[in-house]
């Protein structure tokens, strides 16, 4: 089962990822301009193919992130924070309420994620996205950066196993990439097969799982039952 639980758009959007071999998808809405009633009917296509409600958090600095975070948790399946700063990683990476922290090396040299911030993400059970787009839609010097960035990420995932997943940030039909071609994209950063795979269908199966729990969780370990 593969999902990408990145796509900016509507249900026509959520077919063709459906038409390209997907299982379910994350129609994210953007914390600038969130309308709740453009989720209200958001379900699945068919039964074997789920729409879960996403929002991605932009956030001036960290207090301002864990207000957002805050508001929106409890209205969405899957809250992504829109990364690049390092005190917006670093508060992300902390926050066991953040599904995911997407693109933490925007507009950076380095990855946006150290050994601290990998331990972080690994407690936390925050997964780091790596862009499928961020790869394809730069020019070839800023492709060569980005693919050391994601073997950077890679290499601390192995050490500190924090939850990795691949979304395509797609906005458009021409974004989308079959599950296929995302395997052997990865084979470009020295993902293997059953980390890619991990990274399109554990993480994403585990995130819609923790958000159905989340409610009757008082902390971390403890939760209400009956």
């Amino acid at each position: 089962m593969f999902f990408d639980f990145h796509v900016h758009g509507d249900i026509q959007l959520a077919k063709e990822a459906k038409r390209l071999g997907y299982n379910g998808v994350a129609l994210i809405q953007s914390s600038k301009n969130y309308s709740n009633e453009d989720l209200s009917d958001v379900t699945e296509i068919e039964d074997d193919f789920k729409i879960f409600k996403g929002i991605e958090i932009f956030a001036k600095n960290p207090e301002d992130l864990k207000k957002k975070v805050q508001k929106f948790r409890p209205k969405v399946d899957v809250l992504i924070v829109n990364g690049g700063n390092v005190k917006i990683n670093r508060a992300a990476c902390e926050n066991s309420q953040v599904d995911i922290l997407a693109h933490p090396y925007k507009n950076r040299r380095d990855s946006g994620i150290n050994h601290v911030l990998a331990r972080k993400a690994s407690e936390n059970e925050v997964a780091i996205e790596l862009s499928i787009n961020s790869m394809l839609k730069t020019r070839s010097s800023v492709r060569v950066k980005t693919l050391s960035q994601f073997r950077q990420i890679i290499n601390l995932q192995r050490k500190f196993k924090f939850p990795l997943i691949i979304g395509s940030n797609a906005h458009s039909i021409y974004g989308l990439r079959t599950p296929q071609d995302i395997i052997t994209l990865t084979k470009c950063f020295d993902m293997d097969l059953n980390e890619t795979i991990d990274s399109l269908s554990q993480t994403p199966i585990n995130i819609i799982k923790k958000s159905k729990i989340r409610k009757n969780i008082i902390v971390k370990g403890v939760k209400i039952v009956g």
